[in-house]
């Protein structure tokens, strides 16, 4: 992993002087997460500005009983700064980082990121943009949960991974596919069940294979 590259893809990374060039060196961290490890808690102290250079994080938060809401995931080459309620006051949004498999990330720290933005309109206006986009993705993830009925919601999830990967065999287990649609198992397990006897997929161990993506589109229209 190397910081001063990675350091140099962020998009306004051209926009800095040269002083805040170097202050966003000596601010950034790399570090490294095995899967399942937890990057951001609820007990944690601020993170900062997140950039993943390899691998992904799903970001999610969780309810008083215990259960877990998938808002979005940040990819390789994306970042977030949901995890700054340090920076940006108007974030009250309590969420959990997890690394979705072996992931290194640059943390460029909070008083990083708050000097920056208070010197630099453009590094103001990318961090208040990126907010907003992941806020957005959050309202998006609850008016799902609220309004759609549920085959919708397979249906689409389903979809969204064939035109992420191009393949017909999604190779993903009911309780990790409920926790991306924010269900139980059990509940997923019926419409998965469903789905096979309205042949649109066919169910094997660990493996659904979409059989007619026609179908799945026509339960979202």
């Amino acid at each position: 992993m190397n910081i001063e590259d990675d350091v140099k893809k962020l998009s306004y990374w051209d926009s800095l002087s040269e002083e805040e060039k170097a202050v966003l060196m000596r601010g950034t961290t790399g570090r490294t997460y095995q899967k399942n490890e937890y990057i951001h808690g609820f007990s944690d102290a601020c993170l900062g500005m997140v950039y993943v250079c390899r691998g992904s994080i799903r970001v999610y938060t969780t309810s008083e009983e215990g259960r877990e809401v998938t808002l979005f995931h940040i990819l390789e080459g994306e970042c977030c700064i949901m995890s700054a309620s340090c920076v940006i006051t108007g974030i009250s949004l309590d969420v959990q980082l997890l690394a979705e498999e072996e992931t290194e990330i640059m943390a460029v720290h909070s008083g990083t990121i708050q000097k920056l933005m208070d010197s630099n309109i453009y590094v103001k206006c990318f961090a208040y943009e990126l907010a907003v986009k992941r806020f957005s993705s959050v309202v998006w993830v609850m008016q799902e949960i609220l309004f759609a009925r549920f085959d919708v919601r397979m249906a689409r999830f389903l979809l969204s991974v064939y035109e992420k990967t191009g393949k017909m065999n999604i190779q993903m287990t009911q309780e990790a596919i409920a926790i991306e649609v924010n269900s139980a198992r059990e509940v997923v397990a019926r419409m998965l069940k469903q789905f096979a006897s309205d042949n649109l997929i066919e169910l094997k161990r660990g493996t659904i294979v979409l059989k007619n993506i026609g179908g799945l589109k026509k339960i979202i229209d």
